[in-house]
């Protein structure tokens, strides 16, 4: 296959043919790699092709032709400013911006043969947002865009994106002679040891970054494949157990992969099914996705007021129930690691230094039991955030600094990576209670929905 860009190789192997191959491409974001793309795995690194202490993202490309699968290679090694402690890694060594003048010169084929630059994708995602005069935040923009450039070269360097690219370049010249090869697998892992700002594991299977998704999207085309589905089907709605209730009020238990309010291609959430019992509610917070536990909606605008002004002041209590990968050596403690958006990979976080745009984050922890379960001994913790981070209690669990030891299930942060995204299975994180000064009659209310972790 030809070489898009320098900083790549690609390599090709053959890999066995392990039964009925997939009749569309699985979404590289959201589905767990099937038994090939671990074959593939196992065989480029029984190979020995990556050299000793390499560092970064390995892609794999599958193709099947003639009953024939052959897999392709692609990486990409970490940077060594990647490498540094996370107390003095710099934000615009791991997300450099990029100015106008310095977009490179990247051709883009997709699988129906049509090519584009790298300048004009970012020019169609730019088309919506006319340049501002300075008077008007055109500087504030400027910045803005030129991080936005960074994170689309990013996304286009991806080794996803290179082996898809390279592999469409080539079905548009012609290398593959006779019968058109059917792609059939497209994902990402991680080899080395983890960069501090981040958690990775080696030999861990991660979706492509953020970035990825505007150019994949497009060069998926002509190529039989399934986009992202949303956690939730319209057509099978989730009960919501009712935990508190009055007049001004409305508390539920929120299973897990349910979206707290409409976003994205969730339109099923937990706001819009129960707003279509209750009328209008009105958002206090919110839990991530793969969250379970207490959920709480103002039903009137009176006490929306003093509801987020309890949790903007830090007056609401919350307290959440995890299980962890395995077991911990201490039984109670205090986590303070400060958490940013990670900007090229959203929506994970990073650890990095409040000089460089971490928010101060603060978990104190406590170790309920040890269970046993189908994969072995893990904890329970209970997990108090101080602060209102987003993933902090995965971050705070997972990071070498924190509990070192990953939420069971967490496909961001955890071992399993994007195996975890298997329906079996799911982030062992609950919201156990919370604890607030009722908005209307002054009364303490403590709402508590116990955690039922499945057994995997």
């Amino acid at each position: 296959m030809p070489i898009s860009d320098s900083i790549h190789d690609f390599f090709s192997l053959p890999v066995p043919t392990l039964g009925t191959c997939p009749a569309h491409l699985a979404c590289p974001y959201t589905s767990a790699p099937d038994k090939h793309a671990k074959a593939a795995q196992k065989g480029l690194m029984a190979a020995g092709w990556l050299p000793d202490g390499f560092m970064g993202r390995v892609g794999v490309l599958l193709a099947i032709k003639d009953d024939a699968i052959t897999a392709y290679y692609a990486t990409r090694t970490l940077s060594d400013a990647g490498k540094a402690p996370w107390q003095t890694t710099l934000a615009a060594d791991i997300w450099p911006g990029l100015e106008d003048d310095d977009v490179p010169t990247i051709v883009l084929t997709n699988g129906l043969g049509q090519t584009k630059t790298l300048y004009t994708l970012i020019n169609e995602v730019f088309a919506p947002f006319p340049k501002r005069d300075d008077d008007h935040g055109g500087r504030e923009q400027a910045v803005r865009r030129a991080l936005w450039r960074g994170f689309l070269l990013d996304g286009v360097l991806s080794p996803s994106v290179q082996l898809l690219l390279a592999f469409n370049a080539s079905l548009a010249n012609g290398s593959f002679k006779n019968s058109r090869p059917r792609v059939i697998g497209l994902t990402e892992w991680w080899v080395g040891s983890s960069p501090a700002w981040d958690i990775r594991f080696d030999q861990t299977f991660y979706a492509p970054t953020s970035g990825a998704r505007f150019i994949l999207a497009w060069g998926l085309d002509g190529h039989p494949h399934n986009d992202a589905k949303p956690q939730q089907d319209p057509l099978t709605i989730p009960s919501l157990p009712i935990l508190y209730e009055d007049d001004h009020l409305l508390v539920i238990n929120k299973p897990a992969r349910l979206s707290s309010v409409p976003g994205g291609s969730e339109t099923v959430s937990a706001k819009s099914i129960l707003e279509a019992t209750y009328g209008e509610l009105f958002v206090i917070h919110r839990l991530d996705m793969g969250t379970s536990g207490v959920l709480a909606f103002a039903k009137t605008k009176a006490a929306l007021r003093p509801l987020n002004k309890a949790f903007s002041d830090r007056h609401a209590h919350k307290t959440y129930v995890a299980r962890l990968e395995g077991t911990i050596e201490t039984t109670h403690g205090t986590i303070s690691l400060p958490i940013a958006l990670n900007w090229f990979d959203r929506p994970k976080q990073a650890i990095l230094p409040e000089a460089q745009g971490g928010r101060e984050a603060v978990t104190t922890y406590r170790v309920i039991d040890t269970v046993s379960t189908q994969s072995g001994l893990k904890t329970l913790v209970e997990l108090s955030p101080i602060t209102g981070r987003t993933h902090q209690l995965r971050m705070h669990s997972a990071h070498p600094d924190g509990l070192n030891c990953p939420i069971d299930g967490d496909p961001f942060y955890g071992h399993g990576g994007l195996l975890e995204e298997s329906r079996t299975r799911r982030l062992c994180l609950h919201a156990a209670s919370l604890s607030i000064v009722h908005p209307m009659t002054g009364e303490p209310l403590t709402v508590i929905a116990p955690a039922d972790f499945p057994n995997f």
